[in-house]
C-alpha cells in the first residue's frame, strides 16, 4: 500500500513538472516571438535614423558620442565614422566665430543648465562652405531611468535664414572667402614690398656702376696709353659685376614663392616670349617703373620703353588695356 502511495506522487510529480515544462516551452517561445519583434523595431529605429534628413547625434553624459547618423555627411560633408573616430574634427567643423557657443549649449544640455530649447550656429563644411544650422537637445533615459545623456538634432536652415535675409551673401561663404584673401594678399603685398626693395637695391647698385662706366668711357676718349689700359681693366671688372648681379634663376626661385605657377602661366598663354620679356613682366608684375626696370636689365629708360611696347604687341593688347594690370592677373 505504501508503494502505490510514493507511485501515484510520482506519477504527479512528474505530470507536475511536464505542466511546467510546458509553460516554461511556451513563455520561451512567447519571448522568442517578442525579442524578434523588438529587433525589428530596433531595426525599423536604426533605419529610419540613419535615414532621417536630421543630423542626429547622441551624447553620452561625459560629452562623448554614442552615435552619429549617416546624414551628417549630407550637411557637413564629414563622414559619420570619421568624426566618431576623431572627435576633435567637430571642432573644425563648427565655424570659428560660433564655437565657444556650441560647445556652451551642448555642455549647458548635458548639465541641465541650458534653458535655451534650441541653438542657431553656423558650421563650414568640408568643401569650405558656410551653412546655418540649428541644435536641439532633449534628455535620453533607459527603461530605469537612468540618465544617458542627450539626443541632438542638427538640421540645415540655410534656405530660411536667407529667406529672413540674416545671412544674404554668407551661404556662398563669401564672407569667409573675403576675409582670408584680404589677408593672403597682404601678406603677398608684404613679400612683393620685401622683394621690390632688394631689387630697388640691385636697381640703384647697377645704375651707380653704369654711370661710372659711362665717366670711364669718356675718360678713355682722351686719356694717356697707360691709363687707358687701366680703365678698360675697370670697365671689364663692371661688366662682369653687371652680369653676375643679375642673377635671374635666384630671382625666379623668390618669386615664384610669392606668385607661384606666374611663369608657366604667362608661357602657357604666350609662348613666344623671350626670357627678356619674362623679367620684364615679373618687373610689371611687382609694379615697378620704367626707370627701375631699366636699371635691373641694364639698359636705357627709353629702350625700357621699347620693350614694353613690342610685349603689349605680343599679348594682342588694345590702347584700352594697361600693361601692368593685365600681367597682375594672370
Amino acid at each position: 500500500m505504501g508503494d502505490n502511495d510514493e507511485n501515484v506522487r510520482l506519477v504527479k510529480t512528474i505530470e507536475k513538472l511536464e505542466l511546467e515544462k510546458k509553460g516554461i516551452e511556451k513563455d520561451y517561445k512567447d519571448l522568442k516571438v517578442e525579442l524578434e519583434e523588438v529587433k525589428k523595431s530596433l531595426e525599423r529605429y536604426k533605419l529610419i535614423v540613419d535615414f532621417a534628413h536630421d543630423w542626429e547625434m547622441w551624447f553620452r553624459s561625459d560629452g562623448s558620442f554614442e552615435y552619429i547618423s549617416p546624414s551628417c555627411e549630407n550637411i557637413t560633408g564629414y563622414a559619420a565614422g570619421a568624426l566618431i573616430d576623431n572627435p576633435k574634427l567637430l571642432d573644425s567643423v563648427i565655424y570659428p566665430p560660433d564655437l565657444e557657443d556650441f560647445k556652451r549649449f551642448i555642455s549647458d544640455s548635458l548639465d541641465f543648465v541650458e534653458i535655451r530649447q534650441s541653438l542657431t550656429f553656423r558650421i563650414l563644411t568640408l568643401s569650405k562652405q558656410i551653412r546655418w544650422c540649428e541644435i536641439r537637445c532633449r534628455a535620453v533615459y533607459d527603461s530605469r531611468g537612468k540618465y544617458l545623456g542627450q539626443r541632438a538634432s542638427v538640421n540645415d536652415v540655410t534656405r530660411l535664414m536667407q529667406a529672413l535675409g540674416e545671412i544674404k551673401n554668407l551661404s556662398t561663404d563669401k564672407e569667409y572667402d573675403a576675409r582670408i584673401r584680404e589677408r593672403y594678399l597682404r601678406e603677398i603685398e608684404d613679400k612683393d614690398r620685401e622683394l621690390v626693395s632688394q631689387l630697388m637695391v640691385l636697381s640703384n647698385k647697377n645704375e651707380t656702376l653704369q654711370y661710372i662706366k659711362a665717366n670711364l668711357n669718356e675718360h678713355i676718349k682722351t686719356c694717356k696709353p697707360a691709363e687707358k689700359q687701366m680703365f678698360v681693366k675697370m670697365i671689364n671688372h663692371i661688366n662682369s659685376t653687371l652680369l653676375s648681379t643679375d642673377n635671374w634663376e635666384n630671382f625666379m626661385m623668390h618669386f615664384e614663392k610669392i606668385h607661384p605657377g606666374f611663369f608657366s602661366r604667362l608661357q602657357a598663354r604666350f609662348p613666344d616670349l623671350t626670357s627678356k620679356d619674362l623679367k620684364l613682366c615679373s618687373y610689371l608684375r611687382l609694379h615697378m617703373t620704367t626707370k627701375e626696370i631699366a636699371g635691373l636689365m641694364n639698359i636705357t629708360p627709353q629702350s625700357a620703353e621699347i620693350s614694353r611696347v613690342r610685349l603689349r604687341k605680343k599679348m594682342k593688347l588694345t590702347r584700352k588695356d594697361n600693361l601692368a594690370d593685365y600681367i597682375s592677373k594672370i
